[in-house]
């Protein structure tokens, strides 16, 4: 019989039972941290999605005269909204030249080669995933620096060297003005060819104002931003939920209104505004949590941001990080005494510098299609398959889930750390 994809599939089976791809967490925090669920998807007038419920007032037909509360209770009633959740899709393709398998010795080298370019689309995958956390589901990696001369060579600068990070050698990536009110520059995207973490620089395979890039663009992977710029194409993450600029009035997110209180538009803390050091602002915010009932129990920040607040802590204690089952994980926090009780404090490279989230671990999460958050694509029993026209193979990995935040209002963001 014919080594072919029929046969190389029972192979990748037992490595890959029912299509799942086992997510190695050790450097993922917070993916790691969050509970993940399988949800159902729902039909309604906006979609497929899923619903999450959502209380932001409770009744008040109240009074110390008793016949104006009465009178009251016949419109006053406990205030519900529900998070219609539509999933965001991010695809991931493995392929593999059949050159490659056959000047490899033994039949296995055609399942080798695909597993390890299986698991490496696995780790680009679960980055983005992790970028993504950190979101408001517009997609954005980062900014052309506003300062500079102009965008006639192939190298980019950053508008801060940390956005280097969030890119990879290889990226397709297109441009905008904004990074959700105004059209793509260009249909057309330019490829990365170089990243200089340290510069805070892209080296682009031509120049962006071939495509009509100007200073100041917001740079999108291409595919993720969505031209007319009505719907997020990418799930959504805590900059969805927990916005950094208040929501305005009408604003809504999956449905909900979020500018009808911080019940619905969380909480938060500018720290240029005079707040003090990095501790200080962040125990700020947590006594506006406390204030809305909410018990914080996590905050994640940046990498340099957690660093300046451990460099604040007179007083230090740090404790491994343990996901919501108690099980560790791997990388270590600080505690913070915050209004509600103590807070953990840990880093994220994925999430952006000078923004701390303060959330409780019970009220966020992810919420997926199929049998798990990554999948490796399955049709007619085939986990690869042949690319027409070619001696190459492919396979198709796939992420359908949104974050969601039970209570906004027992959250918020600090900025300007």
């Amino acid at each position: 019989m014919t080594f072919d994809p029929t046969a190389a599939a029972a192979i990748l089976k037992q490595t890959y039972p029912d299509g799942i791809v086992p997510i190695d967490y050790a450097r993922a925090k917070t993916l790691a941290l969050l509970k993940k669920s399988k949800g159902t998807v729902v039909s309604g007038p906006f979609g497929a999605g899923f619903v999450q419920p959502l209380k932001y007032g409770n009744p008040q037909a109240g009074s110390a005269t008793y016949a104006t509360g009465y009178a009251q209770a016949s419109t006053e009633s406990s205030r519900y909204q529900q998070w219609f959740l539509t999933p965001g899709e991010l695809f991931q393709f493995a392929r593999v030249n059949g050159k490659l398998t056959r000047i490899s010795e033994g039949t296995g080298s055609f399942v080798n080669a695909m597993v390890s370019e299986i698991e490496n689309a696995r780790n680009a995958l679960t980055r983005m995933v992790e970028i993504f956390l950190g979101g408001n589901g517009w997609g954005c990696l980062g900014q052309i620096d506003q300062t500079a001369a102009s965008v006639s060579t192939t190298t980019l600068t950053l508008a801060q060297p940390w956005m280097a990070r969030m890119f990879e050698i290889g990226m397709s990536l297109v441009a905008a003005s904004s990074d959700h009110a105004s059209a793509l520059r260009s249909a057309t995207s330019i490829k990365i060819t170089k990243v200089d973490a340290s510069a805070g620089t892209l080296t682009m395979a031509s120049a962006g104002n071939s495509q009509s890039w100007a200073v100041g663009d917001y740079l999108f992977r291409d595919g993720d931003r969505d031209n007319a710029y009505t719907t997020k194409l990418v799930p959504c993450g805590f900059n969805a939920f927990l916005p950094q600029t208040a929501p305005t009035s009408g604003q809504t997110l999956f449905t909900v209104d979020q500018s009808l209180s911080v019940r619905t538009g969380g909480n938060r803390r500018d720290a240029s505004a005079g707040g003090g050091n990095i501790e200080e602002v962040l125990l700020d915010l947590s006594a506006d949590i406390d204030a809305q009932g909410g018990v914080t129990t996590h905050c994640v920040l940046g990498t340099k941001a957690h660093a300046k607040l451990v460099k604040s802590m007179l007083n230090k204690t740090y404790f491994d990080v343990e996901d919501i089952d108690g099980a560790p994980l791997g990388f270590r926090g600080v505690l913070l005494a915050g209004a509600s009780g103590d807070m953990l404090c840990y880093s994220d490279g994925a999430f952006p510098e000078g923004v701390a989230w303060q959330f409780s671990i019970d009220d966020v999460g992810i919420i997926h299609t199929g049998k798990d958050l990554i999948m490796l694509e399955e049709k007619d029993g085939l986990q690869f398959r042949e690319v027409a026209g070619s001696d190459d193979w492919m396979a198709r990995l796939i992420s359908s889930y949104q974050f969601y935040d039970d209570a906004p209002g027992h959250g918020g963001v600090a900025y300007n750390l």
